[in-house]
């Protein structure tokens, strides 16, 4: 028998994340922003010319500067993380890991509990299911019961496209000061709400923003979280050092600046989710579920794998979420370009054909 090194018994049988990953026409599978965004159209010749990769990055100071005066916090306040990810990951390392517990509301972001897993962390899901609604009772009595170190709030929450109120993870904060009340708003942009300013007035609660989905930089990998200096502090102990790349940081300040670009992407995203919507309300064989970000969780009659591979087979790529808890039967469709939807649109009457009623 061959001997090699082993992990950790609670990480056997782990497997590698995957999104999907499969020849299509049309991928509106992973909530990416559709139009191309150029490195390009952001720093000029002259400015690549400046970069020197021989040396170390800064910190980011210039980004840092020019955050802190949007949210209204201070520099010290802010870090930064090869996408957002990274700092999911500090979170636990820092505030969960062996012996302590990390609480999810499912359906939710599946990276939330193999981070917290990794990190060493004993995971508690609560299944809210469908639809989606985190209330305060709701999240009281999970707290009670399970006493986590670190909660998670993912708002608006993937892949349930809705948000989770001000009033709960305030709720939460307050009651239990020693818990870390971590809210996720990678999709906050096209709902138009934040809970940052609870950050301000509960020094437990931290927010992470990322640059990969509203500001249409996904390959940037760069992700922000917003924390209480003293907070703050402890994320720094456990960070990488120059983990965020020089090329990362000036472009990310020039897609900063360019905020009527977001603007733009929330009003088309906004516009196009609807249009999505109604042609969904249409098939009988579909139950939708309200969205405030870029994308549409539906529920089908038949085996997800069956329709997915329809779908697949119009040249349209979506996302099959049916193991993810909670979500048995559904998939979920990212708002992509008007022309993509279009094509989804179209690939709707092929798919469902002769299942269930259209209405």
């Amino acid at each position: 028998m061959s001997r090699f090194p082993k992990p950790r018994e609670d990480l056997q049988g782990f497997a590698a994340y995957r999104t999907q990953q499969m020849a299509a026409e049309v991928k509106i599978h992973a909530n990416e922003w559709g139009e191309p965004t150029s490195a390009a159209g952001y720093l000029s010749a002259d400015e690549l010319e400046a970069l020197l990769l021989n040396r170390y990055p800064d910190d980011g100071a210039a980004l840092r500067g020019a955050l802190a005066r949007r949210w209204d916090v201070t520099e010290d306040q802010i870090l930064f993380g090869n996408g957002s990810n990274e700092l999911l990951l500090d979170t636990f390392l820092a505030f969960a890991g062996h012996g302590r517990t990390v609480l999810l509301f499912e359906p939710t972001y599946s990276m939330h509990e193999r981070l917290a897993r990794t990190a060493g962390s004993t995971v508690v899901l609560e299944e809210i299911g469908l639809p989606y609604d985190v209330t305060l009772a709701r999240a009281t009595a999970a707290m009670e019961r399970v006493k986590p170190h670190v909660v998670l709030f993912c708002t608006p929450n993937n892949p349930t496209g809705n948000t989770v109120a001000r009033e709960v993870v305030a709720g939460v904060a307050s009651r239990w000061p020693e818990t870390l009340v971590l809210v996720d708003e990678a999709y906050t942009e096209f709902a138009g709400t934040t809970h940052m300013p609870l950050v301000k007035t509960h020094p437990n609660v931290v927010v992470t923003r990322t640059f990969s989905k509203a500001r249409a930089a996904a390959a940037l990998r760069l992700g922000v979280l917003v924390a209480d200096p003293a907070i703050a502090s402890i994320y720094r102990a456990v960070a990488r050092p120059y983990s965020v790349n020089a090329l990362t940081f000036a472009v990310a300040l020039r897609v900063l600046e360019d905020e009527a670009q977001v603007e733009r992407r929330v009003a088309r995203a906004r516009a196009e989710r609807e249009r999505i919507a109604a042609a969904l309300a249409t098939q009988g064989a579909v139950q939708a579920f309200p969205s405030e970000a870029n994308f549409i969780l539906f529920r089908v009659k038949e085996p997800t794998a069956a329709v997915h591979a329809r779908f697949l087979a119009q040249g349209v790529l979506i996302r099959d979420v049916s193991g993810w808890p909670g979500c048995a039967g559904c998939l979920r469709v990212t708002v992509g370009t008007r022309a993509e939807n279009d094509r989804f649109i179209a690939a709707l009457g092929p798919v469902f054909k002769g299942v269930g009623v259209t209405k």
